[in-house]
């Protein structure tokens, strides 16, 4: 009896982890003219002082039959509209999302769209499971993407083993 008690005690004192989603992976975007897919963005963590965050990575680009046409290892579309016109496998377009637990979503971070080179306050949540809500705003005016979730055995194996354990965003403004 004693021994449950104590150890009922025990737990109570222990913080309280945080229960951020983890959105982690790959995920394929959707050209909102053509409504084929555009790219394979990968969203991972890392660490920004004391706080986790996410960050988005293009990590491939279709070509407009459909196919992977580029991945990290053969870039060769250049964001001519982001400042110093980089290679867009390998952009980083999202940074700086901080998970909320109040409303079950990471905020207070940064979408880029590569190309326009235009950086907006963005919002990530997810409501169905296969399916990821990306927004990218302005004040209360924004557009809301759906990326959905990628079946990594379905890629090519650059794709299937890629390790963003030590990555970290590089900002370009």
């Amino acid at each position: 009896m004693y021994k449950k008690l104590l150890s009922s005690f025990i737990l109570s004192l222990l913080p309280v982890v945080s229960m951020a989603a983890s959105f982690n992976g790959l995920y394929q975007t959707i050209d909102d003219e053509t409504n084929k897919p555009k790219s394979i963005v990968a969203l991972y963590k890392y660490m920004e002082g004391d706080d986790m965050e996410l960050a988005g990575r293009i990590v491939a680009l279709y070509d407009t039959e459909g196919n992977i046409s580029e991945t990290l290892s053969n870039p060769t579309r250049i964001a001519d509209k982001v400042s110093g016109a980089p290679k867009m496998v390998g952009l980083d377009i999202i940074w700086d999302m901080e998970w909320e637990d109040d409303d079950n979503r990471y905020e207070d971070g940064k979408i880029m769209d590569p190309k326009s080179g235009k950086v907006y306050s963005s919002v990530i949540w997810q409501d169905t499971p296969n399916v990821l809500n990306v927004r990218g705003k302005i004040g209360p005016f924004g557009r809301t993407q759906k990326w959905n979730v990628m079946d990594v055995s379905t890629l090519p194996s650059e794709l299937q083993n890629l390790d963003t354990s030590g990555w970290k965003p590089v900002i370009i403004k």
